[in-house]
Formats: structure tokens, sequence, C-alpha cells
């Protein structure tokens, strides 16, 4: 007889483990207990199974538990030890209701039976499962549906080439969906329209814009056998798509792809039934992937506007989500003082509602595009010095990025009970964000904030970036470059950017047609976001870790330092004019220079202010090679701080605002 235990080390909770150490409970025949225990420092849980048995019946027990206990992206390690006694608890856990992790849509019990098309259930949508409960996960359309309609709809995708699924909010494609727009809208139709809506002109080339506007193509994977055919990824990538929680990850196709055209995709595999039915359908026809966009109607529910997959970024060796968009909570943290009962942020898309009680942070999440009054909520907060109450307020600029700082050092520890008010002190944040301003704020030994850094937004037209380029010292070299490089400039004339797009994807959009990495044949009028995907997606494929010099100098402004982008520009005009080929080294370059710049900046707020916390946030993280030179340049002498109960940008600003030193308007 031994005493075994099983140890399922987790970044954050995981339901299905729960669901299944509580199953696992009711096998009498191994005395077994369970558990869960925190580690305040990590915020990591670790779930644990402990049984009592002869060899042989362990032995069993082992195998039942590896076969159950599915792929999580947020399992982080296991262990089998002996132990002498057991620690564990012989009644279930609590587990809440109706919670979004469970019941699973499939699991190994039953996907090879209704997802396989050799078995004879195959395409029995409604098929029982106790173990997971994922036939109870389906809506009333999707009960409805039988092998005859699901293989009607595989057929129907082949003749039509799109398949739209109202069930699931999507459309399939089997080209690529801009390709289908571009031949069914032509500018033709708009000029013939236009004679007859003169005065609603400007409205329908707005709404042009907008409907053409670029979006990273997202692929669902019909063979995931085919996977490394097609796309560049690693190990940890291909097991992060297979894991319970369907993900959608960013990558870059592999080079030269006859078909898969655009520079980076979100790609994910079958994350529900219909589509393992479905995908299953379409292999046996031969397609490998399809094309997904999602459908936004005026009628389409709040649940299916936040029913998007998790996208995920690899941060510091851990996924982390770009933007949470369904409602959860977490253990109240002990180690900062809150000092609010509510706050809310919006970005464009979405409304985060934060509410802390005595023992969690409560959060949901409401998409802006729903009627609802979430737009009254969002009170911008006003920051005070922690000084004095009467004491100079600070710009409201900087509360984003203090949000995301304030959000990232929280961790719980329910051993520790502070008797005096607790703040953060000596940390900065590296907020880089696609929807707010790029900033580097520092928190001093008085918990006092200060913006040290802002990356600038370029001008909204490339003709006044040429104006200002053509206005700075890198005059002689633009002259140069508009006489040896017409097309390009002319494409640079050309660049329109957006007010929401990130500033540091603006300059990395400059940068793509600077270096020529983008087709000077196409008419098409390029976005920011597919110029900075372009030039991320060429810093993917460069090999080596030698690259030239990019400068990114600062500037010292009244109130902060900035960039001198101007001279961040000339530099890579400098390398094309002197004959550099190597695009995809320039844009390492570019990314690799940055992070050794921003190191620097970080040693010297480290003589300031004693830096001991470094917090990394912000949408523009997802970016793989960024965040791998800023963890390569920056990480070794300052560990890098993320929360792993959060995400990059989205829940954790609400939540940061939480602990934020502010006065209520």
């Amino acid at each position: 007889m031994h005493n075994i235990r099983f140890d399922f080390v987790c970044q954050r909770h995981v339901p299905l483990y729960e669901h299944l150490c509580n199953q696992y409970l009711e096998r009498s025949e191994f005395n077994i207990s369970i558990g869960a225990e925190s580690e305040p420092q990590t915020s990591k849980i670790r779930y644990f199974i402990e049984a009592f048995a002869p060899q042989a019946q362990l032995e069993s027990l082992a195998d039942d538990i590896a076969s159950d206990f599915l792929l999580s992206v947020w399992l982080l390690d296991t262990h089998i030890q002996r132990i002498e006694q057991h620690s564990g608890q012989r009644k279930p856990f609590n587990i809440k209701p109706l919670h979004s992790g469970l019941p699973l849509n499939f699991c190994q019990h039953c996907q090879p039976k209704f997802g396989d098309n050799q078995h004879p259930s195959f395409g029995n949508i409604n098929l029982q499962c106790h173990h997971c409960m994922g036939h109870e996960k389906l809506s009333r359309d999707e009960k409805s549906l039988t092998q005859t309609d699901i293989a009607a709809m595989a057929n129907r995708l082949l003749s039509h080439k799109s398949l739209p699924l109202p069930i699931l909010g999507i459309t399939l494609w089997l080209t690529p969906p801009a390709a289908i727009l571009s031949s069914t809208i032509q500018p033709s139709t708009i000029s013939q329209n236009a004679d007859e809506q003169l005065t609603n002109s400007s409205q329908t080339n707005a709404s042009m814009t907008k409907t053409i506007k670029y979006q990273r193509p997202r692929i669902l994977v019909c063979n995931p056998n085919s996977l490394n055919s097609h796309f560049i990824v690693n190990d940890s990538q291909v097991l992060a798509l297979s894991s319970i929680e369907k993900p959608l990850l960013r990558v870059r196709p592999s080079s030269e792809h006859p078909s898969l055209l655009a520079p980076l995709y979100d790609i994910q595999f079958a994350e529900n039934r219909l589509l393992v039915i479905l995908t299953e359908v379409l292999r046996q026809k031969g397609i490998n992937w399809l094309h997904v966009t999602s459908d936004i109607e005026p009628h389409t529910s709040q649940e299916a506007l936040l029913n998007e997959p998790l996208r995920l970024a690899s941060i510091n060796q851990h996924w982390l989500p770009i933007t949470t968009l369904s409602d959860g909570s977490i253990p109240l943290p002990t180690n900062v003082t809150c000092l609010h009962d509510e706050h809310h942020y919006q970005d464009d898309q979405h409304t985060f509602k934060v509410q802390s009680t005595k023992t969690d942070i409560n959060w949901q999440v409401s998409d802006n595009g729903a009627k609802s009054s979430t737009s009254a909520l969002t009170l911008p907060p006003v920051l005070a010095s922690s000084c004095a109450e009467d004491s100079n307020t600070i710009t409201n600029d900087i509360t984003t990025s203090l949000c995301a700082l304030n959000a990232a050092v929280l961790r719980c520890d329910p051993n520790k009970n502070h008797h005096k008010a607790q703040f953060v002190k000596h940390a900065a944040v590296l907020y880089f964000s696609q929807q707010n301003a790029c900033q580097i704020v520092t928190l001093d030994s008085q918990s006092n904030p200060e913006l040290f850094f802002q990356l600038p937004t370029l001008p909204t037209s490339g003709y006044e970036i040429c104006h200002s380029l053509s206005e700075s010292p890198q005059k002689s070299l633009l002259d140069k470059f508009k006489q040896l490089f017409p097309a390009e400039y002319n494409q640079l004339l050309d660049l329109h950017i957006q007010a929401d797009d990130g500033a540091l994807s603006q300059l990395m959009a400059v940068a793509t047609l600077i270096i020529g990495a983008y087709p000077v044949e196409t008419a098409q009028r390029v976005t920011v976001t597919e110029l900075a995907d372009k030039f991320i997606a060429l810093a993917m494929s460069h090999h080596g870790n030698n690259a030239p010099r990019i400068d990114f100098p600062l500037t010292k402004g009244a109130a902060h330092r900035s960039l001198n982008w101007c001279k961040t520009l000339g530099t890579l005009m400098s390398f094309k004019l002197a004959g550099e080929t190597n695009l995809a080294k320039l844009a390492f370059a570019f990314h690799d220079s940055f992070a050794d710049y921003l190191s620097h900046w970080v040693e010297h707020l480290d003589q300031n202010i004693g830096v001991k916390q470094l917090v990394i946030a912000g949408s523009e993280f997802a970016n793989p090679v960024l965040t791998e030179r800023v963890q390569l340049r920056i990480g070794k002498n300052f560990p890098l701080v993320v929360n792993p109960l959060l995400d990059l940008d989205g829940v954790n600003i609400a939540i940061g605002g939480l602990y934020l030193k502010q006065r209520r308007r």
C-alpha cells in the first residue's frame, strides 16, 4: 500500500480540474483526498489528488488521471510523488454555477465519437457525455442539427465559397474575405450611386472605409496534421492550440506560401461541436483551413458579441489574454490597499466594470455596440499626489499606465494582514498600447507618479510626415531617398494614419514603407495595422541576433521625454540608401535597438528612484519580437512583472483603477 500525490501546478484556476477532482473524490476504492494550494508570490495554484492503494491500482489510477486531465493552456507543471500522509480534504470543491469554463464543449471521451468520420456516432452533435457534459452547452439551434444538415453546410461552403453561421456569429470562407469584398463592391458601383445621393457621399465613403478596414485574417484549422506545412509554429504554440481553451494565436505563414499571403494570421482549432464535425467533413474533402470573420449585426446578442475566442500572447514564459472578454473574479489582493469599491474602463470596443468586496474583485465586460448606458459610467479619474489631498493634481494622461502598473503587481496572501495602508513604490511600467498612449511611468519611494517617456503619435498623413522630415536634419537623407526610391516615397505620401492607430504601430508602419517591404505595385490604400503586421512578420523571420543599430534618441519636453522619430526614420533611410537588402534584418534591428534603448532608460530610472518592480503591459506586447527582445535586453537585470491572473490591456486597467489615489468628480 502506498500514498501517492498527483500535482497540477496552474497559472490560474482551471474549472475542469476542480470538476475532475470532485469526480475522483467519489472513487472510494482509492481512499482519495483532494486540495488546492495557492502560492502568494506567484499567484500559482496547485491542484492535487492524494490516493492510498496498492501499487497496481495506483498505476491504473495514474493512467486514468493522465487521460482525464486534459491539457489546459494555464497548466505549468505536473508532479507525482510519494507522501507520508494526506493533507487534502474529503469534500468536493465548491464550483461556481454556470462558470464559463464548464461544461466543456467536448472532451477526449466524446470527441472521437461524434468527430471521427469512421465512428458510428460521427455527426451526432447531441451525443451525451457524462465526463464533460458538452451536450448541455449546445444552443437550441445547434441541438436541432443532424449529420445531414452539417454535411449540407459543408457542400454549401464548397459551392458558394462562404458559409454564414449565425448560430455561432461567424462566417466561414474558402478564400480570403477581402478578395471577395473587392470583387463584389467595386468603385464603379459607388460612383453610380453618387449622382443619386450626392449629399450622402461622405457618409457612404466613410461607411465603405470602415467596411474594408484591414483586420488581421483569422484561420480555422481543419486538418491539424497539416499545421506545420502552412504556418511557422513552435511546440508551445501547438500545445496551446490543442488545449481545452482553444485559443487564437498570432503566427506567420510559411515562407513564400502560395495562398497565405497576409503577413500574420490569428489561427485556432475547432472550439465547439459544430465546428469539430464541420471541419472533419471538410478535411475529408481536402480542405486544410478556412478563413473566419465575425458577424456583428444590430440583433446580435450580448453573449455572441463577447463570445470571441481567447486571444493569447506569450509574455515572460506565461500565456496571457490580450484582452479578457468574459466576466470573472480574482481573490482580493493583500499586498496593496484597495481604495475604491468600483471602477470603469472603456476602450473602443468594450466596457470593463469592476467591483471590490471584502474577499474578491469581480468584473463584468460589455460590448460598446450593445444597447446600454455603460458609456455614462466611465468617469476619467483625477489623480492626486499622495502627499496631501490638496496638492497639485497629476495629468490624466498617465492614468491608464498607472492602472496597468497597479494591476500587474497585485498578489494575494491571506496569511498576511497589514495594519497600515500599503501602496506601490519603487516601480515602473512599460505600457505600450494600441488603444492608449505608449508610456514609461514611475512610482518613487513615496508612491508619487511621474511620466518619464511618451512615444509621440505621428502626423495623420504621409505628406505631413515627409514635411516634418524635410524640416529636420534628415532633409538630405529624405531628398536622396525621394530620388533613388520614388515608388516607396510615393507610397509614403499616400499613407493615411487613423486616430486609433497605436503610436508604436504607426512608427513601424512608416518604417515598413521606408525599407520597401510592401509591394509598390498594389493600388490598394494600405493601413497601419497591415503595415505593422508586415514589419513584425519580417522581424520574426530573421535568423540570428546580430543586427544594425537603429537610433531612438530622446527629446526633452517641458513635461516629459519623447522620441525624435525623424532621427529613427532617418537611420532606416540611411541603411536603405547604403544598399541594405535584408529587410528582415532591418525590421529585427528596429525591435532590438528599441529594446536596448528601453534598457538604458530603465537603468537611468533605477539610479533615480530604485526600480524594484518593472511591469510590462499593453496590447503592443502581443508582438512576440518586441516581447522577446525586451525580455533579453532588460529582463536579466530587472525581472519583468505581469499579473498571471489578468490580461494585458482591458480588465487589468479597470482593476488597477481601484488602487489609484484619486478624487471623485
